[in-house]
């Protein structure tokens, strides 16, 4: 990176020189030309004395410029912080029109010797003089130290001020906090100090009751604690004309204004429905629908009415603490509860649809957010936060007592069921939803804070002084797009003394404690700013005091510079926080911070005030304060820097061979400052890198052409497919194949229309890059087109590619022929997914062994006694380390020392005769059961993907009964789900009445679900109905959930070989237990590549239709098959184990 051109007063000399010369030799021409006007030559002259005179004007005011900047009495910035402004730089100023647009940087740079003629030069990046010798270093520096000077001269004193009930609840962990940064508490007399065990001399001190030095309300403290259900600018902290008069060292945590904007119920309501009107957040939801009752009780029923019975509204009263009903009017035993609304305030908002399900229950995520300045805006979020377990709908939606997490433990929670990626960018959209509420409560705010001022054309105020921890409350829907339903401005920060309290305790404790820490501390930055402003190019940007002119669009004032010092100080002491805003990230917020300006203008009358017209913004003094939309674009560089330079220290020490801590940049806070808690307890959750960035994840320009809002304009997948045909807008069924070998893809699109969004599976599923599962055969995969425009999303296209994963044997490249010689290849475990940790992986070969032999020695071998004997896949290949060779068609699963026999249908037509056979587990157990009907049978006449009770009467020419029921129910709420024994119960009585004797077999089976637990639950039920002598069968557990895919936990290869050794015990307890058991692990995971289409990748068979004509209209003689040879194999097995 080369550095900008280097300006001096020499260049301006030249400058000057150049025009009188220029102007001489034009005079001439024009005097020899106008010898016949001697008035025109007259006027002539008086015109280029009166431009040699300003040309003049701008030289000595340039100068002045320098000489005030270096002089000895500019060393020292003022106590008020407002260096002497250079005059002659004011927009109005016609001097100035000669000057050239300048980049930030121009005469920053010191001369080497005054009065030197320098020519204009680009210098390289290693060129650049020492940050320490530049003047914006100097500048910014004594700014630093006056500021830090101040803080160092006044007493820590805090103030506390409030509501009696809200200073007794949460003061003290601010007290303890303070305390430990030695401040002393000025408290009101009746409260009692909490920090009795204080031991250095400092605290015992502070213990003592303090007397402030002056009556005045706005000083003699350094911070004021406003606790109150307030803004805090009135007489119960302080009166609304006293925030402009606070010293810049002074802080309050108030933000006055916010509590009608965010904080009240019915505020937060309006202030989001105006929002709505913003062009930028037409694509984004981030809070639900809303009325103030009773004001909107008319226009809600309407929107309700229209909306239809499957939505439901929560009903939330304005006061804090309120009562919460989920209702719904056009029910008619909810109406009557409805209509009491029309004259009774109150805030509805639409029952946020198909949240995300916590083991069954809705959660809130209790997310700590501080503002420590908000206009312009900057803000961070605590890593600690708190996720509550609510009830469902039904019952109010309200807090269950005692059911708290951390949010480590809610975000390893999204790893494990959603993925990492998935777990990242659900964050980043929490993060997101928090900054842009927060930049829509500063532009409302600009009217409030007119108030603050007596006449228009003063300084607008902007709240310097001023900070606030709040509490966003915040759900997901089940693809994870999140929602700010509350802000609290007084968040609960007292003690929990209940079960279990400590964690929610400890967090609270910590977000106040890095509260305390972030606000005052005092590292020097300047250093680090000075780098970050010289590094910028931004050739519209100037700095008061420095280089500012009327052709700069912007010119950074003392505050701004004071702002991006505060930025920086708080970025680097942000202990368990994250920072929000100002983030290297900002730029993504450009379009909602130039709306959100144009808003503020238009709705509250701007234009004519200064700063906001464009002329105010070139005519700043060292005292005023952008917004946020000002700095916009200086601050996102700013960040950019920070972050570049971070990354280029890690890059070093990696080149370095230096080892970098595993949070490296996202300092935690554990056990070193609190005791009681181990390392680790509670985790930083911000310690992920974002998939921001990524640019193939990019959307591609979208247009507003309401034509275009069917169709996407682009579909993508990681692995790329060849897709049949070609990838076209207009065509939206396609075809592709892959191999055998690809088991998992990523999937994402992107629709042409701004106002729609691609969406896969379903109109409310990921409009993300998600992973899909790809089972062996047909893969259909959907991608949905939505209208975002609604309140719901409208499905206006649909687009499908079906994706067919060759089968292994599909990859044979050759024959088979009995008489060629093979290799004997077993097969204990894939080396993709080795679960026994000690063991082979991949094909191997058996020495001194042929195939004919093989098949030989299985035949002279008994007849296994048990469906667990140990056993391995065998497969005939060319070479066992050409897996393509391989004939998979005749791959075996064989035991070591037995083999399984295959029934004949007759013989197992004869075995079942008279049996009842109840199957009660998950699919996986379906699977068994219609293959054993079809074999029953010759074919399958019925069959059904139930997840109830189902029952089968006529099979075996009505003398074989199966039943089945699907266990557990997974997508019920947990306080809903059947447990064991129920759904053992309603089997047995929907099946016919079954017999106390081996004519009555159970077979109980699942993926991973299994426990010792289920099998005496289902032995001690069978006893009490009489039933304890019928025949038990237990399905070991299978492969599955092994692929990170969104809405199912994916298990790490440690907890795979966990659940190989579950198994491997609970075979042997239902052994002992009297069961007879069927192993259906090693064989399903040693090919865990072969499953069939479903997110688990658990599923081993499919059922498929059979039709014997070929007129596609006749429905009446379907048949079914089921396919899969694993599934075959273990259903055989099976078999063997009920008619033995």
């Amino acid at each position: 990176m080369s550095c900008l051109p280097v300006w001096s007063s020499s260049n301006y000399t030249e400058l000057h020189t150049a025009s009188v010369d220029s102007t001489h030799t034009g005079t001439t021409r024009k005097e020899t030309i106008a010898n016949t006007s001697d008035v025109f030559t007259g006027i002539q002259n008086i015109l280029l004395s009166i431009v040699i005179l300003l040309l003049f004007s701008l030289y000595l005011t340039y100068n002045t410029q320098d000489s005030l900047i270096e002089s000895e009495g500019s060393d020292k910035v003022s106590r008020t912080r407002t260096p002497r402004p250079v005059h002659g730089h004011n927009a109005g100023d016609d001097s100035d029109n000669v000057v050239q647009q300048r980049n930030i940087l121009e005469g920053l740079e010191q001369e080497e010797e005054e009065g030197e003629e320098e020519e204009v030069v680009v210098k390289d990046e290693e060129e650049k003089p020492p940050i320490e010798s530049t003047l914006l270093y100097k500048y910014l520096q004594q700014l630093e130290q006056t500021y830090l000077d101040d803080v160092n001269d006044v007493r820590k004193i805090v103030k506390v001020k409030g509501q009696e009930d809200v200073i007794a609840r949460d003061l003290p962990l601010y007290e303890q906090a303070f305390k430990k940064r030695h401040f002393a508490m000025k408290a009101p007399p009746w409260y009692k100090p909490t920090v009795a065990n204080a031991t250095s001399n400092n605290a015992k001190n502070n213990m003592q009751p303090v007397t402030l030095p002056h009556e005045s309300e706005w000083v003699g403290w350094m911070v004021l604690l406003c606790m109150a259900f307030t803004d805090g600018d009135g007489a119960e902290c302080l009166e609304k004309e006293s925030f402009p008069k606070l010293a810049n060292y002074q802080k309050i945590n108030r933000i006055p204004g916010i509590r009608n904007i965010l904080w009240r119920k019915d505020g937060f309501c309006n202030t989001m429905n105006q929002a709505r009107r913003i062009p930028a957040l037409k694509k984004s939801q981030i809070s639900p629908l809303c009325w103030v009752l009773p004001n909107q009780y008319e226009q809600f029923l309407g929107v309700a009415d229209g909306l239809g019975t499957d939505v439901r509204w929560v009903f939330k009263s304005t006061s804090p603490g309120g009562t919460i009903q989920v209702l719904q009017p056009t029910k008619e035993r909810d109406y009557a509860k409805v209509k009491q609304f029309n004259n009774k305030k109150t805030v509805v908002q639409e029952y946020f649809p198909n949240p995300l399900l916590v083991f069954g229950m809705p959660v809130n995520i209790r997310a700590y957010v501080l503002v420590t300045s908000i206009n312009p805006l900057r803000a961070f979020v605590h890593s600690e936060g708190l996720v509550h377990f609510r009830h469902d709908y039904p019952r109010g939606f309200k807090k269950i007592p005692n059911r708290t997490w951390f949010l480590a433990q809610f975000k390893h929670f999204l790893v494990h069921n959603f993925g990492t990626e998935a777990a990242e960018i659900a964050f980043q959209n929490m993060e997101a939803a928090i900054v842009e509420t927060l930049l829509i409560a500063e532009s409302s705010l600009a009217a409030h804070f007119g108030a603050f001022t007596t006449h228009p054309w003063e300084e607008r105020y902007r709240c310097k002084n001023c900070f606030q921890l709040l509490g966003f409350d915040v759900i997901f829907n089940s693809t994870l797009h999140p929602m700010v339903v509350e802000v609290n401005g007084q968040p609960y920060l007292q003690a929990n003394s209940e079960v279990g309290g400590w964690a929610s305790n400890t967090i609270k404790q910590n977000a106040v404690e890095d509260t305390v820490g972030i606000l005052f501390s005092a590292t020097p930055v300047a250093r680090d700013v000075a780098e970050a402003v010289r590094s910028m190019q931004l050739n519209n940007v100037g700095i008061t005091g420095v280089n500012c002119h009327s052709s700069h669009h912007l010119c950074l004032t003392n505050e701004d510079l004071l702002y991006l010092l505060d930025s920086r100080r708080e970025a680097i002491n942000k202990a368990s926080f994250r920072q929000l805003y100002p983030a290297k990230d900002s730029f993504k917020y450009d379009s909602l911070v130039r709306d959100l300006q144009r808003f503020v203008a238009s709705q509250y009358h701007l234009n004519d005030i200064s700063p906001y017209n464009q002329m105010g913004a070139h005519a700043t003094s060292p005292t005023t304060r952008h917004n946020t939309a000002d700095l916009q674009n200086v601050i996102s560089n700013v960040e950019q820097y920070y972050y570049r330079k971070k990354k280029w220290r890690r890059c070093l020490r990696e080149m370095n061979g230096a080892s970098i801590p595993e949070h490296f940049g996202n300092r935690t806070y554990g056990a070193s400052r609190r005791s009681g808690l181990g390392d680790g307890a509670i985790n930083n959750m911000f310690n992920l890198d974002p998939l921001f960035g990524d640019p193939k994840y990019d959307r591609p320009p979208c247009n507003d052409d309401p034509a275009t809002m069917p169709f996407l304009s682009a579909f993508h997948f990681d692995p790329p497919l060849n897709l049949t045909p070609t990838f076209d807008p207009m065509v939206t069924e396609y075809e592709a194949t892959v191999p055998h070998d690809m088991v998992l893809i990523k999937v994402w699109g992107f629709a042409t229309s701004c106002d729609s969004e691609a969406r896969l599976e379903d109109k409310l599923g990921a409009s993300r890059p998600s992973n899909y599962t790809l089972g062996v055969g047909e893969n259909r995969i959907s991608m949905f087109v939505v209208d975002i425009t609604h309140s719901e999303p409208w499905v206006s296209n649909s687009y499908t590619v079906n994706v067919y994963r060759q089968s292994v044997e599909e990859g044979e490249e050759q024959t088979w022929e009995d008489d060629q010689p093979h290799h004997v290849c077993s097969l204990v475990q894939d080396c993709d997914l080795p679960f026994i940790s000690d063991g082979p992986c991949g094909l191997n070969r058996v020495l001194d062994v042929r195939w004919p032999d093989v098949i030989v020695d299985q035949q002279k071998l008994p007849v296994c006694e048990s469906g667990n004997s140990p056993g391995r896949w065998l497969i005939p290949c060319s070479q066992c380390s050409n897996k393509s060779s391989c004939y998979w068609k005749e791959a075996r699963w064989l035991p070591y020392d037995c083999r399984h026999q295959i029934l004949p249908r007759q013989q197992l037509r004869q075995c079942l005769a008279g049996k009842d056979l109840l199957f009660i587990g998950d699919s996986t157990n379906r699977g068994i059961m219609y293959y054993i009907m079809e074999q029953l049978n010759g074919t399958l006449t019925e069959w059904d993907k139930t997840h109830n009770i189902k029952v089968y009467s006529n099979l075996n020419n009505n003398q074989t009964s199966v039943s089945f029921a699907y266990y557990p129910q997974f997508w019920l709420p947990a306080g809903e789900r059947p447990v064991f024994d129920k759904a053992l119960y309603e089997l047995l009585k929907h099946s016919k009445a079954a017999k106390n004797n081996g004519d009555t077999v159970v077979v109980v089976g699942g993926v991973h679900w299994l426990a010792t637990h289920h099998l005496n639950v289902l032995k001690q039920a069978l006893k009490r109905k009489g039933l304890s002598n019928v025949k038990l069968v237990m399905k070991g557990l299978g492969a599955g959930f092994h692929q990170p895919v969104d809405g199912i936990h994916c298990l790490t290869m440690g907890e795979q070989r966990k659940v190989f050794i579950h198994n491997t015990g609970l075979l042997d307890y239902a052994s002992n237990a009297g069961f007879e058991v069927v192993d259906t692990f090693n064989m399903t995971m040693a090919r865990y590549k072969d499953f069939v289409q479903g997110k688990c990748a658990c599923h081993f068979h499919k059922v498929e239709e059979v039709r014997p004509t070929d007129d596609p209209d006749d429905y009446d003689n379907i048949l079914y098959h089921v396919t899969g040879d694993i599934n075959s194999l273990y259903s055989e097995i099976l078999i063997n184990r009920i008619c033995q």
